[in-house]
This record gives C-alpha cells, structure tokens and sequence, in this order.
C-alpha cells in the first residue's frame, strides 16, 4: 500500500514539475492561468508558428520557437522550408515570416522600431509615420517604413533588400516609393519600378487572411472582465496612453492575441475594423494622462497628481490622427486644432457611442477605482 501511494506521490510531483517548465516558458502565458485576458504593451510576443521554426537567444536557451514565446532584442529566428511565424511588433503592428528566412531585433522602441532581415521574405502590417519610423535592414540595405501600410521585403543572395509597397510609403536615401511601387536596393544603387498589386504568393494570401482573422477576433473581447484587466495592469505599470498607439490583448480562453486600439474608429492597414477601442470601457480618468508630472517618477498608486500642463502632452495615437497619418477615424477624445501643433483633452466628444469619462476640473489626487463595477470613481 505505501509503494503504490508513494508512486502516486512521485507522478504527481513529475506532473507538477513538467507543468512548472511549462509555464515558466513565458511571462505572458504564466500570467495568463490568473486572468483571462493579459495586456501587454511592447513588441516581441510570437502569436502564431506553423512548420519549423527556430530561434537562437541572445541569452536564454535556443531551440525551437513555439507560439506564446517572446523574443527579445539580439534573438535570432529562422524558417525552414515550410515554416511561417507571426510576431508582434508595436500594438496593432505584424512582422509575417515567409519559408527559408532569418531575422531579429535591433530595437523595438516606438519611436524607432528597427527589424534586420538577413534572408528569405516578410511582410509587415504596421502603423507608422514620419516620427514613428520603422527601419527594415537586410545585409546590404535600409529602408524607413515612413507611413502605416503594408510592404513586403526579400532580401536577394547578394544581400540586397526588394521592398514592395503595397499600401503606404516607404525612403531609401532620398528616394521615396508610395504604394504601387518596387524598390530595389544594394548599397548605393536605388531602382524604383510599379509592380501589380493583382498578382499575390501564398505568403501574401496568408498575410491578409490572419489580418481579417485578428480584427474579428478584437471583437470577441468581453467589456466587464476585460475592463477589470485592463486595470489591473495600468495599476501594475505596464501600459499607458503615452508608450503605444494600443494593446497587445492576450486572450487566455483562445490562445491568441488581438489589438485594442486607443484611438476610435481604427481599421488596420489592411482595411478591416477591430471593433472595439480603449474608449469602450469607460476607464477611470486618471488612465488619459502622462504617467509622469513634473519631471518626476510617480508613486505606486492608480497615477500621478494631474496638473493642468499635463494638457499639453499628446500620446502617440492622437499625433498620428492629428497628423493625418492613422487608418482611424476619430480619437474619442478631442485633437484640439489638428496637425503636429495640436493638444490633446481626454473628454467625450464625436459621436462615440460609450464615450470617455467626463472631465469637468482637473483632479488633485487620483481617484478611487472601482475594477469591477459600472462606476468609475466612488466618493470618499
């Protein structure tokens, strides 16, 4: 009787050890056995792997890569003949792997996300514009992603980059090529040609299939319990307004992570729309500031004291529709003037059909949260 109940004991305790490897795989999955939904802010999340796929760390173990994964700056991925792999880049922004193809991070910052192909073929679904650049390398030349499209680049056995333009505008030195358009590049010698944007490979289909897929799959996402998420991580510093034009959602019950926009009305730059927007869940005011006041780093807390100069700052998605340059219609709160010069004021304004919490008086101190409920703010 206590072999057979310390075998029993053993399986379990082998269970519980191979669950742990498991989970502790990635952050964002072990995260996720405690909400359903995770929020998440930077680039690097891998949402979908078919065939073989590779990867080589910086630091960490290599192996193979699997969806659920982050990759991190210096991590080099690899597909073999009959692999693809689909990787987050900035919220709303998908870098597509082709078969026989090489690639890694040089930065993943907003302002300067910077992606090196160094062989085979990808295609990127991004948000972008001038301030908000996103730089292709391969072995022998660089293109800037200068507006939100999508764009296709192979890179050639001498190194040379191919980049098609298929919707947006993209610089190679001083030559610009906009939609509709080829640009060949080794070192110094640029070509520009059309190219017909009828005629689409497998990698092109597949690109635009797991486009319409995801934005219909933002619309899956629940009010109440992704309002109560999406607290808990501003809560836990890890997003705000300030550091992305959305949300990386990752929706524990199907495996998969979709975008929340912060601006209202968003299409991706593929045409379809998501559904649903940050405006949606009627957050608490104090989620529409800059997380900082003054110069200084705030407190733990649900933010930082609010000040009138706080007005002043735009977070990123207003620039992009202020300058015209977004796939969105309206921000939910107001671009005042519009252009590069304009101001920001988190207030419910166009035809929003849940717009934001109203903001009569600027604040002095944070209000209180309730996660859970229809109210926003509860008196003291």
């Amino acid at each position: 009787m206590k072999i057979k109940l310390f075998g029993i004991v053993g399986l379990f305790t082998l269970a519980m050890m191979n669950a742990a490897v498991v989970f502790a795989q990635d952050e964002t999955i072990r995260s996720a056995a405690g909400d359903k939904y995770v929020i998440s802010a930077k680039a690097g999340g891998v949402n979908y792997v078919e065939g073989t796929v590779g990867v080589v760390r910086k630091a960490g173990k290599s192996g193979y890569l699997l969806k659920g994964d982050t990759l991190r700056i210096g991590d080099r991925v690899s597909t073999g003949a009959n692999g693809k792999a689909e990787i987050l880049l900035n919220p709303g922004s998908y870098l597509r792997l082709g078969g026989s193809s090489a690639f890694e991070f040089v930065t993943t910052s907003l302002e300067d996300l910077q992606i090196r192909l160094d062989s085979g073929s990808a295609i990127l679904e991004v948000f972008a514009d001038n301030d908000f650049r996103v730089t292709l390398r391969s072995p022998k030349s660089e293109f800037s992603l200068i507006e939100s499209g999508i764009y296709r680049l192979d890179v050639a056995a001498n190194g040379g980059g191919k980049l098609e333009v298929w919707k947006g505008r993209a610089e190679v030195g001083d030559t610009t090529a906009k939609g509709g358009r080829i640009v060949t590049a080794f070192a110094s010698n640029v070509t520009v040609e059309k190219f017909d944007r009828d005629q689409k490979d497998e990698l092109e289909i597949w690109s635009k299939a797991r486009a319409k897929e995801l934005a219909k799959a933002s619309e899956t996402l629940q009010r109440r319990q992704l309002r109560t998420s999406l607290m808990r991580s501003f809560l836990g510093g890890r997003w705000n307004m300030y550091n992305s034009f959305g949300l990386w959602v990752y929706d524990a019950s199907f495996g998969r992570y979709c975008f929340l926009p912060f601006g209202y009305g968003w299409n991706s730059p593929y045409g379809y729309g998501f559904g649903h927007n940050i405006w949606t869940y009627q957050l608490p005011p104090v989620v529409y500031y800059p997380p900082t006041t003054g110069g200084t780093t705030p407190s733990p807390g649900p933010g930082p004291v609010i000040t009138l100069e706080d007005r002043t700052r735009r977070p990123p998605f207003a620039h992009m529709q202020g300058s015209g340059s977004s796939t969105g219609r309206d921000s939910g709160g107001e671009i005042r003037g519009g252009g590069r010069g304009s101001t920001f004021d988190p207030s419910p304004t166009r035809g929003d059909t849940e717009p934001a919490p109203i903001i009569r008086s600027v604040p002095s101190s944070p209000p209180i949260i309730d996660m859970g409920g229809s109210s926003d703010r509860k008196k003291p």
